[in-house]
């Protein structure tokens, strides 16, 4: 079986991040590793990394959608104006309140770039960008709701 999942970098906000996609979707299954935990030997591949950054954290979203990310290691890549961005992460849920619910929880502090609302394709839909620069379309299956 092969599966996708996102990889998201962050300029030393990841564990923070993860945090708060944990309680926005509930999720019990979250890891985090530290740069200063690499192995010595390995070490010579994250010359710049800080020790407390994250290397590398995951966390169950649903029964199959694993999101992963970590903090840069590359000191003139976390200083760059911008990381791309370039991508929306969209998700999918089985009725309208969890879409809302979630949506409005992504939102705080971020910024909402479609309100989430009936559409011709969907019961709900909303775009928005959340306090760490990701990208999310939020929306609901209209062959699920009740």
């Amino acid at each position: 079986m092969i599966s996708v999942n996102p990889y998201l970098v962050y300029r030393g906000n990841c564990e923070e991040a993860f945090s708060f996609y944990k309680t926005v979707f509930g999720s019990e299954s979250l890891y985090i590793g530290r740069y200063k935990d690499v192995p010595e030997e390995a070490r010579k591949f994250f010359p710049n990394a800080h020790d407390e950054n994250v290397m590398h954290a995951t966390l169950q979203i649903g029964e199959r959608t694993v999101l992963m990310g970590n903090d840069s290691a590359d000191i003139s890549e976390q200083s760059a104006a911008s990381f791309s961005r370039d991508f929306y992460l969209y998700l999918n849920t089985d009725n309208s309140e969890e879409a809302i619910r979630i949506f409005n929880e992504l939102s705080v502090g971020g910024e909402i770039k479609v309100p989430i609302a009936q559409t011709f394709w969907s019961p709900c839909y909303g775009v928005l960008t959340d306090r760490f620069g990701i990208h999310w379309k939020i929306t609901s299956h209209p062959d699920k709701e009740d």
